[in-house]
């Protein structure tokens, strides 16, 4: 942590677009798998009474420096299998050219659910003066396991309840984030005050920016990673810069997109 002084929240904004972030590689750390493995990787977990998580392979998981316990059954995905085989030329095998590679599915026990392992579990460091759960009792939000397949997401957001990943690059910015999404009303399926709908990407930046706030204000890492975030979703949004300002009755949400918020 270290100490930061800014005269007002509109310059930490202004900050956001104007000075040079990055992107959290935890946002790729992970392979993200297909809908179907994922349905696939998530009945295995209920079947067998595994809390559902975080997907790897067992080197993936070494790289991660954690291990797979002893006696722990892999989770069964489907996967493409190279193999060679013979050029056809005018439905005649060609026996001079290069053999062709082509693909098979095969479903293949090679993965393993964050439960299914071990290792040091990401320390939080207590914020001076400030206690997370207090504020969450305050704005009746609760936390939930985090039970997303995908590694790559960070947390995620559903009414009034927030879960965040046990293996999150910063797991105080993607708590602001996620409580972002609720307070702001991003999570209800009420209508916005102005009758206007908001696109997922300004939802994002919206709780995107607040994270940046609350880091910066309670002098927590993460500053430069909200800039990142912000900007590549500016990058990827053209109605960003035009965007007009809204105000918000922090109780009320949009209906655009009631789904639960993944981040």
């Amino acid at each position: 942590m270290t100490e930061r002084q800014h005269t007002t929240w509109g310059e930490l904004l202004r900050d956001a677009v104007e000075k040079p972030g990055r992107l959290l590689e935890a946002y790729t750390a992970f392979h993200n798998y297909s809908f179907g493995n994922a349905l696939l990787a998530l009945e295995q977990c209920i079947r067998r009474n595994l809390q559902p998580g975080p997907l790897n392979t067992y080197h993936g998981w070494l790289e991660r420096k954690r291990q797979v316990r002893k006696g722990e059954k892999g989770i069964t995905l489907c996967m493409p299998m190279p193999f060679k085989r013979a050029t056809q030329t005018d439905g005649f095998q060609d026996e001079t050219a290069e053999p062709q590679t082509s693909y098979a599915f095969r479903f293949r026990p090679y993965w393993f659910v964050l439960a299914q392992t071990e290792g040091e579990d990401t320390y939080t460091p207590p914020i001076p003066n400030f206690d997370i759960d207090t504020a969450l009792r305050a704005l009746n939000i609760t936390r939930t396991p985090f039970e997303e397949m995908n590694g790559n997401i960070q947390g995620l957001a559903n009414g009034r309840e927030i879960a965040v990943n046990p293996l999150a690059a910063l797991p105080h910015k993607t708590t602001f984030h996620e409580i972002a999404h609720i307070v702001l009303g991003h999570t209800t399926s009420e209508k916005l005050v102005d009758g206007e709908q908001t696109t997922r990407h300004i939802r994002e930046v919206e709780a995107e920016s607040v994270a940046l706030i609350c880091c910066e204000t309670l002098g927590l890492d993460g500053a430069e990673f909200c800039r990142g975030y912000i900007q590549q979703l500016a990058r990827l949004s053209p109605r960003f810069s035009h965007e007009p300002a809204r105000t918000r009755n922090p109780g009320q949400g949009d209906s655009s997109n009631p789904a639960p918020r993944r981040c």
